[in-house]
């Protein structure tokens, strides 16, 4: 058996490469098979639901929203060549053009071709030659978890070249396939952006660390850099912030430079031809990559594409910004990834564990000692702790702009742990005293107990988090039980360093588990579904080709992806003056202007308040009067309209008639306004913008601003007796009695242990809708929250009952009117179209599509 174990060792060490081989498989494998879990939809058991997120080959749809917008394009570009809809004769050219995207009336698409679409195209054409069944869809779903297979190799080779540890290079690569602000924006059906955020400066920092290190081997060196300078060029393909990596590299650079010069000078007293030989080494590798870099994304993209990245950084120091700019409010404050968070959020959001950012500074710091060879002494060495800082610096102050940032400190604090634990195992290797028995095996020993006790329920769902993919399952037990019998023959032949072999590999063990354990199991639902697709593709086979969508803007990619109609606002268009537009459509009780404001939008987009427009120079830019002035004419009739324009604001004849064309169009766009149950859960951010008033300080703190909310009631029971129907909710008790509405608190009477009436209601209003009547009573004047219900019936005798508290800002509001009430006594919004919503509780059919209709009364 001695014999068998020393065999396996001595072939291990002769091929070295086999090992590097192993090691890189292992990390690429549990990255991919942690990302592939949400495939299974372990958000549910029920095999109902399951099909309803999955399409008809039981593949799961997209996990996200931005995700249908690249799923569009990559469609795009691969039916027909180009990303946008159509192409457009443009300033002598033809050009992309969108005519889904904020419209009207769309917009030229002038990024380059994104990677994401090259990735998924070049998965689909690979996987449809095997499976003719497989779609776009389902190609992009897995392009997050296939790259992300690669998210650790430069983490292990970085780690490894600081510290000559393989098992550091093991640690800090497990750190960042599990960090948990990573996992969900790169796991499988999450098919965006953030994968390409990550992987770009992860091997632009490890070309240009190897081109560092090998500056004595000039082509070598000069290779490394080319490298760099390449994946840098690509990187605007992958990412609009791809700028960061060039200053954060770039900087780098410069400063080491500085350095080498000073310390050349220093340690020589001026001696030329060292002090030139030092520069001649640095010399090409700083120009290649910051001029290399700078000359082909200008080549390539245009001049304006680099000058905007460098000009980038000013512009997201602002991102943060109000109303002071534009006068419109900024819906960048109310999204949940753009919200400025603590620092304590910073850190335990980093890497998803205190401990392991406290390590990954740590181990920043201790990258400025160098002890990757055993028989040197330890020297210091600048490098690699100057490039980590500067990189760590630039994204933690990256982190404090907005949550959906901290992400990006992962790449050098799992480096840094890597690098802590690299240089743990340098010590331990290097330690020969009585501190190595005493101290350092006990304290191992006892954290790796203490590690396992913690994980052990979770270490088999760790070692297979899914067989949803057998051959990526099965090879990852295959890889690890290769490396795992490597390791068991290194330790037992090892027979002076066993100890220290142990040591270091329990050391690993407890540092990677934890964060491990907290990826598994991991799921998340869709918002897309079978039930929200039947709506929507209704809109796109049964309405007129020119249709609008009006909708409030989160879902909008998932609308122009399933309908490839015009949507007013969408993920891409958020912060602009429509936040205020479409807030207004469904907080406003006055239907007349919602329609209004729904005709201008569909017709003429943002004409009637656009900077430069009519209003905005006849207000001298004052968008508070702008707004004023639009609020008056939109609900009236177009003579109506062009009287108030011309006798209360004296705007001339030829003025007053184009702004009425965008505002009274003769033949507006038919549109269709979508609700959804979620949006009742969000009421107050979409409230807050409709209620948005504009003469309050463009600084006054959300909270301060006004702003309504509905509370969904669990459900009661409805009867039906004397003559009466009678609601009983959790909070209140309503009689429905010759057409009249009688409310009533119910009460609990402890000493009689009975359930009791008073006649007095704390609701402002009551509104209920039972059968094909609406109900509605004011019961109490100085009530700041109503009731609303409604009543469905099952048979006769069987009613189920939704109620929900409103803010009595919201009380009469047209989202009301539409999502509870369906349209019940709006003479312009119909429900056309209503299918199931299973993304959020409410009442269902929850997912609502309605038919504005102008009428030609506004045209008199």
């Amino acid at each position: 058996m001695k014999e068998v174990l020393e065999k396996i060792h001595k072939f291990f060490k002769k091929h070295e490469h086999l090992k590097l081989i192993l090691i890189l498989l292992l990390i690429g494998l549990i990255s991919f098979q942690l990302r592939a879990q949400p495939a299974d939809m372990g958000f549910t058991n029920s095999e109902v639901l399951k099909e309803v997120f999955s399409d008809e080959h039981g593949r799961m749809y997209l996990v996200g929203l931005d995700p249908y917008y690249y799923l569009r394009l990559t469609e795009n570009y691969y039916n027909h060549g180009y990303l946008g809809e159509t192409l457009k004769y443009i300033n002598g050219k033809w050009v992309p053009y969108d005519t889904c995207q904020y419209a009207p009336p769309g917009h030229p698409i002038t990024i380059p071709v994104p990677a994401i679409t090259y990735a998924t195209i070049i998965v689909y054409e690979i996987w449809h030659s095997i499976d003719p069944t497989v779609t776009l869809m389902n190609a992009a779903f897995w392009v997050p978890p296939l790259l992300s297979t690669l998210l650790g190799i430069p983490i292990f080779f970085i780690v490894r070249r600081v510290t000559r540890s393989n098992i550091g290079g093991v640690v800090g690569a497990l750190t960042i396939v599990s960090t948990p602000t990573l996992l969900y924006k790169t796991s499988a059906g999450f098919a965006d952006t953030p994968i390409f955020e990550i992987l770009p400066i992860l091997f632009i920092v490890w070309f240009i660390m190897e081109a560092l290190h090998n500056q004595k081997n000039l082509k070598l060196s000069l290779v490394y850099t080319l490298l760099a300078t390449l994946t840098m060029v690509l990187a605007p393909r992958m990412w609009k912030g791809w700028w960061y990596g060039y200053y954060i590299v770039g900087v780098f650079l410069v400063l080491y430079a500085v350095y080498t010069l000073l310390i050349s000078i220093y340690k020589d007293k001026i001696s030329l031809p060292l002090l030139v030989d030092d520069i001649k080494r640095l010399l090409p590798i700083l120009s290649i990559f910051i001029l290399g870099s700078a000359l082909l994304i200008s080549l390539l993209y245009g001049v304006n594409v680099f000058m905007g990245g460098i000009f980038s950084p000013f512009k997201f120091i602002k991102i943060k910004e109000t109303t002071m700019t534009t006068g419109w409010p900024n819906v960048f404050t109310t999204v949940s990834e753009l919200q400025t968070p603590t620092i304590k959020e910073i850190v335990n959001g980093a890497l998803g564990d205190f401990l392991l950012f406290i390590l990954g500074v740590l181990g920043i710091l201790a990258s400025f000692i160098s002890m990757r060879y055993e028989k040197e002494n330890i020297k210091i060495d600048l490098k690699y702790a100057l490039l980590l800082t500067i990189w760590l610096a630039a994204t933690y102050y990256a982190a404090t702009k907005g949550i959906r940032f901290i992400s990006l400190m992962a790449p050098p604090l799992s480096i840094g742990v890597g690098i802590f634990i690299g240089q743990l195992v340098n010590i331990i290797n290097r330690r020969t005293d009585e501190l190595i028995n005493w101290i350092i095996y006990p304290t191992v020993g006892i954290f790796f107990f203490y590690t396992l006790f913690k994980t052990l329920p979770k270490i088999p769902k760790i070692i297979l988090p899914t067989t949803y993919v057998p051959i990526a399952a099965y090879g990852f037990l295959l890889v690890l039980g290769i490396l795992s019998i490597y390791k068991i023959t290194d330790i037992v032949v090892s027979h002076n360093n066993r100890m220290k072999k142990i040591a270091t590999l329990l050391l690993a063990l407890s540092l990677v588990l934890p964060p491990l354990a907290s990826a598994v199991p991991f799921y998340t639902a869709p918002t897309f579904n079978n039930g929200w697709k039947e709506g929507l593709d209704w809109i796109k086979e049964d309405t007129p080709n020119n249709t609008v969508i009006t909708c409030w803007w989160d879902n909008g990619h998932i609308y122009t992806w399933a309908t490839r109609k015009m949507v007013t606002f969408d993920g891409g268009s958020q912060n602009s003056p429509r936040a205020y537009w479409v807030g207004r459509i469904f907080a406003t009780s006055n239907e007349n202007l919602s329609v209004g404001i729904i005709r201008m939008l569909a017709t003429s987009g943002d004409k009637a308040f656009e900077r430069g427009g009519i209003l905005m120079n006849y207000t001298h830019n004052n968008v508070s009067m702008t707004v004023k002035i639009l609020n008056e004419i939109l609900p009236v009739s177009r003579s109506k309209a062009y009287k108030i324009l011309t006798e209360k604001y004296h705007l001339s004849d030829k003025d007053a008639r184009t702004l009425l064309n965008y505002t009274h169009p003769e033949n507006p766009n038919p549109d269709y306004l979508i609700t959804y149950n979620r949006m009742t859960d969000i009421a107050s951010v979409w409230s807050m913008f409709g209620f948005w008033n504009f003469d309050l300080p463009p600084e006054t703190p959300v909270y301060k601003r006004e702003k309504g909310y509905y509370v969904r009631l669990p459900g009661g029971n409805g009867f039906l007796i004397n003559n009466s129907f009678v609601i009983v909710t959790p909070i209140q008790k309503i009689v429905i009695k010759n057409n009249t509405l009688y409310s009533y608190d119910i009460a609990y009477d402890m000493d009689r242990n009975a359930i009791v009436s008073k006649n007095i209601t704390e609701f402002h209003k009551v509104i209920v809708e039972y059968g094909d009547k609406l109900y509605s009573k004011v019961f109490n004047k100085n009530g700041v929250y109503s009731l609303i219900v409604r009543v469905k019936s099952l048979d006769n005798k069987r009613y189920v009952i939704y109620a929900w508290i409103s803010t009595r800002n919201l009380e009469d509001s047209i989202y009301t009117k539409l999502h509870f009430l369906d349209g019940a006594g709006l003479k312009h919004i119909k429900l056309v179209k209503a299918t199931w919503d299973p993304t959020n509780p409410g009442i269902q059919p929850g997912f609502k599509i309605y038919r504005v209709d102008y009428g030609k009364e506004y045209l008199n």
